[in-house]
């Protein structure tokens, strides 16, 4: 995190401050931003939590959980969709949907949707399914001769990929990416709240040769400070 010099937020900055300078914000449940000295204004790009993937198993599929929502004061990037799970026989599987919806001004884009499982020979392994990318991408691709499911990399917003395992004629969908949401702020406050969206988890397979979907990535929020 980038430290500036103190001072009153808004007037002329000294000679050789030249900015921009960053703040990158990874975690925190309403945590505090505060503006630094001299800024005008600032450029604030976040993205909420990608959605985990599906696990395997005999019986229950199961899907990966949502991803959280990030925020910035009152706006809000959505988190993606878990991915349904695979199962011991072939069944129509989907990929999580990428978050869409927020609320507030700024310019958004949607994330992408996972990868949806493949119907395979159950003496192999099936690859499992990738997850969608977000702006910062991060989505996790999908895992070959494994069992649990690849995560996605953290503070991207990207899609967990999905479980594979002998036996299972259906792996694991991938989960969907964040949201994606900019906005510019003039004249800024002096302080803002923020939540960083946390990855959905992985959907846990019970019993004999099951496995667990891969979680989706984290959000982000970076704020871009200029004099």
């Amino acid at each position: 995190m980038t430290t500036t010099i103190s001072g009153t937020s808004g007037v002329t900055p000294p000679a050789g401050l030249i900015g921009p300078t960053v703040q990158r914000l990874t975690s925190g449940t309403a945590a505090t931003y505060t503006t630094p000295a001299y800024v005008k204004w600032i450029r604030v790009r976040m993205v909420g939590g990608g959605g985990g993937a599906g696990g395997v198993d005999a019986s229950t599929g199961p899907t990966g959980a949502t991803g959280g929502t990030t925020t910035f004061n009152s706006v809000t990037a959505i988190g993606g969709t878990g991915g349904s799970g695979g199962i011991g026989t072939p069944a129509a599987g989907s990929g999580g949907a990428g978050g869409t919806g927020g609320t507030g001004t700024a310019t958004r884009a949607a994330g992408n949707g996972g990868v949806a499982g493949t119907v395979a020979n159950t003496t192999n392994y099936a690859s499992g399914a990738g997850g969608g990318s977000a702006f910062f991408g991060g989505a996790a691709s999908g895992i070959v001769n494994g069992t649990t499911g690849g995560a996605a990399a953290a503070n991207t917003g990207g899609g967990g990929s999905g479980a594979n395992a002998v036996g299972f004629a259906l792996p694991g969908c991938g989960g969907g990416g964040g949201e994606s949401a900019e906005l510019i702020i003039a004249s800024p406050a002096a302080t803002y709240t923020y939540t960083i969206g946390a990855g959905g988890a992985g959907g846990i397979g019970t019993g004999t040769g099951a496995a667990t979907g891969g979680a989706g990535g984290s959000g982000y929020i970076v704020v871009e400070e200029n004099y």
